[in-house]
């Protein structure tokens, strides 16, 4: 019978997701996240098995989080609409706050995917949780008449992604407030051109 465990396992799971999120996996060291955590290398490695292993179980739970937060956020709002495009563009509530580091899962995603298969199957399954709650709002937007019924919500929801994650590189990149504003602003007057009635 295994022993119990004598650490608060989420405060573990937090302290080594600051560490990834903030240095990156790479340049994350065992020695890092036994310093974050307070555990030793045996205690570290017996709880959660390796670095990689003790990652992807940070990645998976911040990914579900996320994907639950965007989809509570996003159909709180009474306009299909304005919800989806409130998430698009970090305004309004409309999804959870982007922090200066940007999103884990897309760091990862552009660091790890090519060569990690585990990422890279996160990274899709956000995608495709995304993209089908984005043309689930856009098709009640066109019920509601919000939007043009003509408009594919799959090819939408498509670009309103891409637009999405376009605002999160800019943001990252620190282009400043005001130059951030106008592009978000330019983006979904492009996109509102093309869908709304």
């Amino acid at each position: 019978m295994p022993r119990p465990r004598k650490f608060d396992e989420q405060a573990v799971l937090t302290a080594a997701r600051a560490v990834f999120w903030r240095d990156g996996y790479a340049a994350t060291s065992v020695q890092g996240l036994t310093d974050a955590t307070g555990l030793g290398t045996q205690s570290l490695y017996g709880a959660f098995s390796s670095k990689h292993d003790l990652f992807i179980r940070i990645l998976d739970d911040y990914c579900a989080h996320q994907s639950a937060g965007l989809e509570a956020a996003v159909t709180a709002d009474p306009s299909p609409w304005h919800g989806v495009t409130s998430a698009v563009t970090f305004e309004d509530g409309g999804r959870l706050d982007l922090p200066p580091q940007g999103c884990l899962m897309a760091n990862s995603a552009a660091a790890l995917s090519v060569q990690d298969e585990q990422v890279r199957t996160l990274a899709s399954q956000v995608y495709a949780k995304t993209l089908a709650l984005f043309a689930q709002q856009i098709a009640q937007a066109q019920e509601s008449g919000e939007i043009d019924a003509d408009v594919d919500p799959e090819q939408t929801a498509r670009a309103l992604i891409a637009v999405m994650q376009g605002i999160e590189f800019l943001h990252k990149a620190g282009i400043g407030e005001d130059e951030l504003r106008l592009a978000k602003t330019a983006a979904l007057q492009m996109i509102e051109r093309s869908v709304v009635r």
